[in-house]
């Protein structure tokens, strides 16, 4: 009986590193004929097909087990309060559901607005359930994310420099006319990939002690990503690697390793950015045409000095070994200094008004000035979503209902301040969250990602520590993003991941 049931283990592992591998590397990359016309439909199908394969073989393989084997593995499976709590809102989505004042008339189970319905969120939860269940973690994974990145970037830099693979790009669209790149499309959905990607690329190039070949491939993926991030320049990405760096600043100087691979990281970031400036692609309108303007000025060549000085320093210090002492005493005191700078910066900004761009805004905010153009409309979103949470406050209008709700109370508001298009988010999973499932739904999602967190700093090791650097940069951008399949299945795996990763006897190979 042991030794089928170990078999049953066995073999219910191997398909979850096949859905895990195809999740990460192959998911991103899925687009059909029709290029960025249809991409959400295709990536909607496209993650239905591949997590409900998972699934229903997954419990195929249990119930032939269990009845025609008579071995009971869920004997010897345990669920912790982490896999209760995903159970819990589960259940919390099955209700708004079945209570949403919509059910008659909308179909829920697949959404209104983002197809985010019953149907995509059980998979969400159930994907992680299983993964959380049955994979022991590996640290390939983590290699996984790194291979994926580069794959998407290097299709976006193919884009970018006037090329078109997989026929993304049709009747006219191209990279430098419209918001669209890569295999992902909008760019705030790049934006948000690139929230997994680059955390993982950095974090393991400099914290892990790996395989040559691992190290380049972590250093490859970090600086195309960044190759693109900076032609996309999307604000949520940026405030989230921002706010991630700082989190993990202190950690970057505790021994001569670390500081090496840093230095040699932000000479790679710089590289990126000044690769962009010399090939300088402009698109011409008046010929439909890209053409580029190369160009080697004084700039360039100082970014190319400064590079080379910090390539050379990177080197230095890799030869120079040393670790600082009484590290936890250190980084006690480095994230108090990094608090009082943080409130003084909060404080000056405050008191003085920069007068442009995202620190202005931040100043008027603080003076209670919410316009609605601030946060490229987000504070005009925000603003309106609040109001609609009293309706309905214990279970919201259902899953993916926030379309029907905004529009039909606002759509004057919105044809007031541009051509009249439909909102069906917030541009903030929290708040789209709250309209959408309410107070427990928004309770029990963070009760789920809060107890996750607590349990991967009690039991960290150098793997978790990674996926959880990984995981606050996401959760951070979801204040100024949405929910959306072309993604978010990817961050519902890296969760599961996570939970493994603490859990798995494996985790310290």
């Amino acid at each position: 009986m042991k030794n089928m049931i170990a078999k049953e283990r066995t073999i219910l592992e191997t398909i979850t590193n096949i859905f895990i591998f195809v999740l990460i590397i192959a998911f991103p990359l899925i687009v059909d004929s029709s290029g960025f016309f249809h991409i959400f439909e295709c990536k909607w199908y496209s993650y239905v097909i591949i997590a409900s394969l998972y699934l229903i073989t997954m419990l195929i393989i249990i119930l032939y087990f269990l009845f025609i084997k008579k071995a009971n593995y869920f004997k010897e499976l345990k669920l912790s309060l982490i896999h209760w709590l995903a159970m819990i809102f589960l259940f919390i989505n099955v209700l708004s559901c079945v209570f949403s004042p919509y059910l008659s008339e909308y179909n829920l189970f697949i959404g209104i607005g983002r197809g985010e319905g019953l149907f995509t969120s059980s998979l969400y939860i159930l994907t992680f359930l299983f993964v959380s269940l049955f994979a022991k973690f590996k640290k390939e994974y983590l290699l996984y994310f790194s291979i994926s990145s580069i794959l998407v970037s290097s299709i976006c830099v193919l884009q970018y420099i006037g090329f078109n693979p997989f026929n993304m790009y049709q009747n006219g669209i191209g990279t430098h006319n419209v918001s669209f790149m890569g295999t992902i499309g909008n760019i705030d959905f790049l934006s948000e990939l690139y929230c997994l990607y680059v955390p993982i690329a950095f974090a393991s190039f400099v914290f892990l002690d790996e395989k040559k070949l691992y190290k380049i491939i972590h250093l490859v993926s970090f600086i195309l990503a960044f190759f693109i991030i900076g032609i996309i320049n999307v604000s949520s990405g940026k405030v989230a690697f921002l706010a991630t760096l700082v989190v993990i600043l202190p950690l970057l100087f505790l021994n001569n390793k670390k500081i090496s691979r840093l230095l040699l990281m932000i000479s790679m970031f710089l590289l990126a950015y000044c690769i962009n400036m010399i090939i300088n692609p402009v698109y011409h309108y008046s010929v439909n045409k890209l053409i580029f303007s190369f160009q080697f000025n004084y700039i360039t060549i100082a970014l190319l000095l400064v590079i080379g000085i910090m390539i050379f320093l990177a080197y230095k210090t890799s030869t120079i070994s040393f670790e600082i002492k009484n590290q936890k005493k250190i980084l006690k005191y480095a994230y108090v200094i990094i608090g009082i700078i943080g409130c003084s910066g909060i404080m000056f900004l405050y008191f003085v008004d920069l007068k442009a761009g995202m620190l202005h805004e931040v100043h008027e905010l603080m003076h209670g000035n919410f316009d609605d153009d601030f946060g490229t409309y987000r504070i005009f979103l925000w603003k309106r979503a609040i109001k609609l949470i009293p309706e309905y406050p214990i279970l919201g209008s259902g899953p993916d209902t926030f379309a029907v709700r905004f529009m039909t109370h606002y759509t004057e508001d919105v044809a007031a301040i541009g051509p009249l298009t439909i909102n069906d988010t917030a541009a903030n999973v929290y708040l789209t969250m709250l309209v959408n499932l309410g107070i427990t739904g928004l309770i029990s999602y963070l009760s789920l990602i809060i107890s996750l967190i607590y349990k991967s700093l009690k039991n960290i090791n150098k793997y978790s520590s990674i996926i959880l650097i990984t995981i606050i940069c996401y959760l951070v951008q979801d204040f100024f993003n949405l929910s959306i399949v072309i993604v978010t299945p990817i961050f519902w795996l890296t969760l599961a991941i996570l939970y493994i990763s603490v859990n798995s006897i494996d985790n310290k190979r």
